[in-house]
């Protein structure tokens, strides 16, 4: 083994030390001092209010906001090169390292002190008095945003985000593992098992190795709760991947955005329905509002009604009232004006009186929203009333009970469904099938298995072109900029600032009478 000198000794020492210290440093929260730090750094914001502002060729002032230091010297205050443009480390255990720096032309210059390290951001000199690179912007600073800027450039190698280390990354879900809904829990964690095994095979993400924790989803809500707020929080994990929501939505939506977590691909059926946009959860399919604009799409293009009496019946909570008021205004907004909604109370429909209201007020179109028992219910009080309106319905909510329905309907029963056995393209049948064969899966629960399937596909290329340099935000930033990202089990995906449902529109099926069977109705309708 070669030996080490003086410098060599130092360094090899400073490199133990730092290592033994890292773990204790990085699990500490930042001092209010270090927070105000971050800001500037990573935001170019004065937490104080004062003034900040970048200067940048021939003397142009412009906000700090738009050239915040990381945006070149990156989260973790390395500085990778970009082009021509090479950022420096600004970790302070480079800026102060004791033997100083050595540029690529030839030039030394002493190690930085926390003032010459603020003339430098100030003046554009180093500590030996030479003029910074033209591509460095000054900036005009005050001084207790300059002293929480190095007390965080002092912590900036060990702040990682929750469930971030240098090799391993933490993803968590949320899944059932016993009761009723064991089997889908289990094939949809297969699924995301082998997905992270496969890609630890592969060397991880950018020598990352992935880590899955999967958190219990029950029938018992308040303990489901509590899973989710400890997989969230005290389990530290970076991101959640495919987690069942159904039921706790909002809960966890949320809980995503109180802590700052991005949540990719809950499986539900009831995305976000008001205008206001969780900026950390990602869906990939649409849920029960944008199935009942598709519903509205196909019937006012396809029906030949003029302005017929609609009905949107819906269970009378929450959440379905956002629901039956979004699918209300999409008929209305297509010259369907006619359109009004109808409620019941959760789990008591009286049928035959909903039938007989209906009838009576010349409902010639029902978009129903409740479930597949309530269905079976109407069906059969609408065949005694002798009245065929047209019959809309997510599929995913009733297509049991439609293909049962009296032939007195005919052929007026429509289902919206978000995808169809044709977007799965042959790579992502071939992905699945070697997923069920390596977890001894069948094909039960394969659209909750294509879905798992989808939603790691978004996340890993999100990970990805968030890069090396990882942290939520970035993470949510490169899931913002996914354009038709294909995940061969789905339509095309799509994400903006304010977007989080990527497939946006759905297939309407047409229910056949005869057969008892679905046949195609339309095409791929968008929505957006």
């Amino acid at each position: 083994m070669a030996s080490l000198g003086a410098s060599g000794w130092a360094r090899a020492l400073a490199a133990t030390l730092l290592g033994a210290l890292l773990p204790a440093a990085q699990g500490a929260p930042l001092t209010p001092l270090e927070a105000a730090g971050k800001k500037v750094y990573t935001e170019g914001i004065s937490p104080t209010g004062k003034p900040l502002r970048a200067i940048v060729a021939q003397d142009l002032q412009v906000d700090g906001a738009t050239l915040p230091c990381a945006n070149c010297h990156g989260t973790d205050g390395l500085g990778r090169p970009e082009g021509s443009v090479k950022p420096s480390n600004v970790t302070w255990t480079d800026l102060a390292k004791s033997y100083g720096h050595r540029r690529d032309n030839g030039r030394t210059l002493p190690a930085y002190t926390e003032q010459t390290f603020a003339d430098a951001l100030t003046y554009g000199k180093d500590p030996a008095g030479n003029r910074l690179d033209s591509s460095m912007p000054r900036y005009l600073i005050s001084l207790d945003d300059m002293a929480a800027l190095i007390a965080y450039l002092k912590r900036i190698e060990v702040d990682f985000d929750p469930g971030i280390s240098a090799d391993r990354l933490r993803i968590g879900t949320l899944l059932p593992g016993s009761g009723r809904l064991a089997g889908l829990g289990s094939a949809m964690g297969a699924v995301l098992q082998a997905h992270v095994k496969g890609l630890n095979a592969k060397g991880g993400l950018f020598g990352r190795q992935i880590d899955l924790v999967i958190a219990e989803y029950t029938d018992d809500r308040a303990t489901t709760l509590t899973n989710a707020e400890r997989l969230f929080g005290e389990q530290q994990v970076f991101a959640v991947v495919s987690p069942l929501t159904s039921g706790m939505e909002q809960d966890v939506g949320a809980l995503a955005e109180r802590l700052r977590v991005p949540v990719v691909g809950p499986v539900t059926l009831r995305t976000q329905t008001t205008q206001e946009v969780n900026r950390y959860t990602f869906f990939v399919l649409p849920g029960l509002a944008e199935q009942a604009r598709v519903l509205a799409e196909f019937a006012t293009k396809q029906l030949k009604l003029i302005d017929p009496a609609v009905a949107v019946v819906h269970p009378d909570d929450a959440e379905l009232r956002q629901v039956g008021e979004t699918a209300v205004n999409a008929f209305r907004e297509r010259g369907w004006k006619r359109s009004v909604a109808v409620h019941y109370p959760v789990g008591r429909l009286h049928a035959r009186a909903m039938v007989a209201r209906l009838q009576q007020s010349g409902v010639q179109v029902v978009l129903f929203l409740g479930t597949d028992a309530e269905l079976e219910q109407i069906g059969g009080d609408v065949r005694d009333a002798i009245w065929t309106p047209y019959l809309l319905a997510p599929g995913v909510r009733v297509a049991r009970a439609a293909v049962g329905l009296p032939n007195t309907f005919g052929d007026r029963v429509f289902l919206a469904y978000p995808t169809q056995p044709a977007d799965i393209t042959r790579a992502g049948a071939s992905a699945i099938a070697e997923f069920q064969r390596e977890a001894g899966l069948g094909a039960r629960h394969q659209p909750a298995q294509a879905a798992a399937y989808a939603s790691m596909q978004v996340l890993e290329e999100g990970l990805k072109r968030a890069g090396r340099d990882l942290s939520r935000a970035k993470l949510v930033g490169a899931l913002e900029n996914l354009f038709s990202f294909e995940t061969t089990v789905t339509p095309p995906l799509s994400y903006g600032p304010t977007r989080r449902i990527g497939a946006m529109g759905g297939y309407v099926v047409a229910v056949d009478p005869a057969t008892r069977s679905l046949r195609p109705a339309s095409g791929y309708i968008r929505i957006e």
